[in-house]
């Protein structure tokens, strides 16, 4: 039994480790939301197997109050990313973050000066065209 709860151990250790790095990286907030909710059932096995190692059962009101916290604020996040616009749901790296300033950049160049066909070329308005 030892040995089995050292390698459950190992792997739920090792699945925080996976999921800590998934919410840190994102690159949407739904990743980084569906990161919790596996780190919160990451933590539910983790004491579930000392429950079961140690053989007590007043952990098992802590194993239900996780589950709801964790049900619940994954629902709670999933509406409230539901609602949030498309370019708002992901975090832009910083390539993606320069080229859309030198594209708003070279739009706004090109608005300039525009030629007008009724003024000549010292800017005053031609009666005669």
């Amino acid at each position: 039994m030892t040995i089995v709860a050292w390698v459950c151990g190992l792997l739920l250790f090792l699945s925080a480790i996976a999921v800590i790095i998934r919410v840190s990286k994102g690159p949407s907030m739904l990743d980084r939301m569906v990161g919790v909710d596996l780190l919160t059932s990451v933590i539910l096995g983790a004491v579930a197997v000392i429950s079961a190692l140690t053989g007590r059962t007043d952990l098992l009101p802590v194993l239900v109050v996780l589950a709801i916290v964790g049900f619940i604020g994954s629902t709670t996040i999933a509406r409230f990313v539901a609602h949030e616009p498309t370019a708002d749901k992901r975090i832009l790296t910083k390539e993606e973050v320069a080229k859309i300033l030198a594209d708003e950049r070279i739009r706004n160049d090109d608005d300039d000066a525009v030629h007008d066909p009724d003024r000549d070329d010292a800017g005053e308005v031609d009666h005669a065209g």
